[in-house]
Parts: C-alpha cells; sequence; structure tokens
C-alpha cells in the first residue's frame, strides 16, 4: 500500500451477493482475482465489506466490465 491514497468502486450488486456469501480473508474484507471482460486480470485485490473494491489512487476500472471475480485461497 505505501504512500498511495486507497479509492474505492462499488461493485454490481450480483457480485456483492456472490461474495457476501463466501468466508471473509480477515475482519472485513476479501482478497480476490477479479476477470474482465476483455481478458485483463487484477490479481490480489481487497474488497471491503463484499461491495467495495479498493483501487489505487491512479487506476480506473468500470465495474460493468467485470466478467469474474474469484475469492483468493
Amino acid at each position: 500500500m505505501g504512500n498511495r491514497t486507497k479509492k474505492k468502486v462499488e461493485l454490481k450488486e450480483e457480485y456483492v451477493q456472490y461474495l457476501s456469501e463466501l468466508p471473509e480473508s480477515g475482519m472485513g474484507y476479501q482478497i480476490v482475482d477479479i476477470t474482465f471482460k476483455d481478458g485483463h486480470q487484477l490479481k490480489n485485490r481487497i474488497v471491503v465489506n463484499s461491495q467495495f473494491l479498493l483501487l489505487e489512487d491512479d487506476e480506473n476500472i468500470d465495474p460493468l466490465l467485470i466478467d469474474k471475480i474469484e475469492l483468493k485461497k
């Protein structure tokens, strides 16, 4: 994380429901891998309260372009 600021992006309701049924990686968060419709991936990302994906301040994503979210094991 360093000195960078984290920003939150709200996930689509279908992913919120999906993640809320899975175990937490820690208190109030899950570590996930995200695959986008174009095949691009984000690995080892934090989702807070099964709802908000944390991004670096300089990152921008469109949550509508997410194809799959998988809980990191």
